[in-house]
């Protein structure tokens, strides 16, 4: 797709990008709240651009009418193009959202974990791959919350790849997929464990280092395991 649609979002990005590495509460701030105007500059710019580009069909009055409620944008993404949140959740977003708002209402005198920081930018990221097609830069996975989204994502597709492609329906897919050993029962519990697990740390208010390093570790090993099995060569 044409990166004038995007155009806007990367530049968000960017500018998020020249305050990251600078160590200040403020820089932070200004950081985290260009990646949420990033998020929802693209849903914006996505849902706007026409059908021939997007593969989706949202009428004027849709879009002008989501267009001044952050909430109802997200809910407009998911209702036309949910396969464009492959490997993330609106409740992500949502939860980064908030957080936007205290620091950008609230903001003098607070900063923001690097970690989150660091793991709304890999959405934002994750965002711009999956609406425009823009693969940005790959990240250095500075943080482990950061390494734990970019590993579910790739699983996430990985797995919702497979089972496409091997014809299976969508009301019985574990069952189908156990049948035929495309995937084991360990897979599948893996499979569970790990979004859980990265769907409370996501969320979390609060920064738990030794849990966050556990479950990245742990989706490390199971992406690879996992292309292995399916046959992935990278």
């Amino acid at each position: 797709m044409e990166k004038t649609w995007a155009s806007g979002a990367l530049e968000l990005l960017k500018h998020a990008d020249s305050h990251i590495e600078l160590d200040t509460a403020f820089d932070k701030r200004i950081a985290f709240i260009s990646i949420d105007n990033c998020v929802e500059v693209s849903i914006r710019s996505f849902l706007a651009m026409p059908k021939s580009k997007s593969g989706i069909n949202v009428s004027r009055s849709e879009h002008d009418a989501a267009s001044g409620s952050f909430p109802m944008l997200l809910e407009l993404l998911v209702a036309r193009a949910p396969d464009r949140l492959s490997g993330l959740d609106t409740a992500d977003i949502e939860h980064y959202h908030r957080i936007r708002n205290t620091l950008y209402h609230e903001g003098t005198g607070l900063s923001v974990d690097e970690q989150y920081l660091r793991a709304y930018k890999s959405i934002a990221d994750i965002l711009m791959q999956n609406l425009f097609k823009i693969t940005m830069k790959p990240p250095e996975l500075r943080s482990s919350l950061e390494m734990l989204i970019q590993n579910w994502n790739s699983i996430d597709k990985l797995v919702k790849t497979a089972l496409d492609n091997a014809g299976f329906t969508s009301t019985h897919k574990w069952e189908e997929a156990l049948a035929t050993d495309l995937l084991s029962e360990a897979d599948i519990n893996n499979l569970t464990e790990l979004r859980m697990a990265r769907n409370r740390l996501v969320h979390s208010d609060t920064v738990d280092a030794e849990q966050i390093a556990f479950w990245a570790k742990r989706s490390v090993k199971f992406l690879k395991d996992l292309k292995q099995r399916l046959g992935v060569q990278r």
